[in-house]
Formats: structure tokens, C-alpha cells, sequence
């Protein structure tokens, strides 16, 4: 099996995502001020991640295009996460199991709507990266479980 559909799903969620992943991942007991400022960032990390991706990567002028193109449909892709976020975020003092359950389910359902719009996108533009660039970005991927990434946090480089 080829791992090309495996890391292309991987840069997705890191390059893109981070933020909301990172709120989708959070403790459903987190109090109402941390969810908040975590969700608040969600898009600075975007952005800082899209601006370490491009640097590393050492695009050429017909990539960086591309590279606009997918962090735009990432921008867009990612409003249904950032709603689903606002609303975990306004329902952080619910006490219930069904509740924090329900705030979940929204937050997985918004990530896999927002995969499903990148996907193509991320294809794409990988698909523009030479083999060099493809292991970098590849690399990218294993932080906080193979060693590099940006940091050692939670999954692809999640940092936090």
C-alpha cells in the first residue's frame, strides 16, 4: 500500500488544522477560559504553521501560487471548525456527559467536513512539490510521535 494518501492526510491536519484539532482533542472537563483561548488562536497557529510549512519547504514562485490557493481553501474549509469551536467554547461549563459528548461529536463532524474540502486542495499541491520537498514536508508530520515536527506536543505538529 502506498503511504502517499496516509501523509497527505497528515499534512492536512497539521498544516491547516492544528488549532482545531487541538480543540477537538482537548479535555471535554477544560475550563471555559482555556477552551476559549484556544480556540481564539486557532487562527494565528493556522497561520504560523501555513508561514513555517513555506519557509521550510523553499517554494519556488509557481508554488508559492499553489500554496496560496491551499491556504485559502484551508482558511474556508476551517470556518465550520471554528464555529463548532465558539459553540464547544460557550458550552465548556456544561457538566453533562451527553453534553460534552454532543460539543465532541459537532467537533469531529465539522473536522471530517473540513478534511474532506482540503483534500483535493492539499492533493493538488503536493502533487507540485518536487521528491525533495515531499520528504520535507513528509518529515513535517512526525512531530510529538517520531521525534521532528515543530514541537513535542499532541500529534502532527501540534506543539501545544
Amino acid at each position: 500500500m502506498k503511504t502517499f494518501p496516509r501523509y497527505t492526510a497528515a499534512v492536512i491536519v497539521a498544516l491547516g488544522l492544528a488549532g482545531a484539532v487541538g480543540a477537538a482533542r482537548a479535555n471535554p472537563m477544560m475550563d471555559p477560559g482555556r477552551m476559549a483561548a484556544m480556540c481564539g488562536d486557532m487562527d494565528a497557529r493556522m497561520a504560523g504553521r501555513m508561514a513555517f510549512a513555506e519557509a521550510k519547504l523553499g517554494l519556488s514562485d509557481a508554488q508559492k501560487a499553489g500554496f496560496k490557493t491551499l491556504a485559502e481553501t484551508m482558511k474556508a474549509a476551517g470556518e465550520p471548525m471554528r464555529k463548532a469551536c465558539a459553540d464547544q467554547t460557550a458550552q465548556a461549563a456544561a457538566t453533562t456527559l451527553p453534553a460534552r459528548m454532543e460539543g465532541m461529536q459537532k467537533m469531529m463532524t465539522a473536522r471530517t467536513e473540513a478534511m474532506a474540502k482540503v483534500l483535493p486542495a492539499m492533493t493538488r499541491f503536493y502533487n507540485t512539490l518536487t521528491p525533495d520537498q515531499q520528504k520535507v514536508a513528509d518529515s513535517m508530520m512526525m512531530g510529538g510521535h517520531h521525534g521532528g515536527g515543530m514541537g513535542g506536543g499532541r500529534g502532527p505538529m501540534m506543539g501545544h
